[in-house]
């Protein structure tokens, strides 16, 4: 695992593009159709809203609502979009907190969150909050643990995951108990207005 652990810290730029291209590949396929300009405008914007969420709480460690606005991004505008979004959130947002070999595994990670939030459809704000939880902690935060057993042990065992996750837990839950939060606070809200430009215009509209 060592050769994984140099080829992460010497190509994670092109790791991180790599991934994010074949995102867009995937939202190309799935419309079978070019994607018109305002729908690339509505990712490209909300994913940098999401970015500048989470710069401008780079002060608190875990405290940020990117999890949050994906998973309700995502359950607006479908599966896919949601993870394009949640990927291009991940490597616009790390210019605020900082690039490096564990950017690919943010992106992942995030990406697969805004994957299974798209399929949440409910107005009842207590569903995602629930399904949030292990979204977080099964999904984000043992992807980004591995990375942290590569990157610090230089191998990816059991034992070194097991220390990873015993280590982080405490910061995972902070991520987790905010984003529960958060969805409590925006998710009728900043919902209802993504709702309403989802169907008068069109964005995004799932087939």
């Amino acid at each position: 695992m060592a050769g994984s652990k140099s080829i992460l810290i010497d190509n994670y730029y092109l790791i991180s593009l790599i991934i994010i291209l074949i995102g867009i590949v995937v939202v190309g396929l799935y419309y079978r159709r070019r994607i018109l300009a305002r729908e690339i405008v509505l990712i490209t914007s909300l994913s940098a809203l999401i970015a500048i969420s989470r710069g401008v709480m780079a002060w608190a460690p875990e405290v940020k609502p990117v999890s949050a606005l994906i998973i309700t991004v995502a359950s607006i505008f479908g599966s896919v979009p949601g993870m394009l979004i949640g990927a291009l959130s991940a490597f616009l947002s790390n210019f605020f907190i900082g690039q490096g070999p564990w950017t690919p595994f943010q992106i992942i990670a995030w990406a697969l969150v805004g994957y299974l939030a798209g399929f949440i459809k409910t107005e009842n704000k207590v569903v995602p909050m629930l399904l949030s939880i292990p979204l977080v902690l099964c999904v984000y935060s043992v992807l980004v643990n591995i990375a942290s057993a590569i990157l610090i042990t230089g191998s990816l065992t059991w034992d070194s995951f097991v220390a990873m996750e015993i280590s982080g837990f405490p910061l995972d839950l902070v991520h987790t108990g905010f984003t529960v939060v958060m969805i409590f606070f925006i998710w009728k809200p900043f919902r209802k207005k993504l709702m309403r430009m989802h169907t008068k215009y069109r964005i995004l509209a799932r087939f």
